[in-house]
């Protein structure tokens, strides 16, 4: 029967963790344009969620100075 030495499951071990993290960092590296890709997204569509949102919205300054002028500047729609 062959010995072996007391450390070798732990070297074992340290390998497949470091092959784990190894083959992550790969995964993760590789999807980074994904990401962006994905982030723009989601802010362009929160930007035209926030838009649709702001459609009736009058200031303080158009509310309180202007009220006549308010109300013909909300029927072009959103803010920009």
């Amino acid at each position: 029967m062959k010995r072996r030495h007391p450390m070798t499951w732990l070297v074992v071990w340290l390998a497949v963790a470091l092959l784990a993290a190894l083959l992550a960092l790969v995964w993760v590296v590789a999807q980074r344009d994904v990401a962006d890709t994905q982030l723009n997204r989601a802010h362009w569509a929160g930007m035209e969620l926030g838009q649709q949102m702001c459609l009736g919205f009058r200031s303080e300054m158009e509310r309180g100075a202007r009220p006549a002028e308010a109300s013909a500047q909300t029927q072009r729609g959103g803010l920009l």
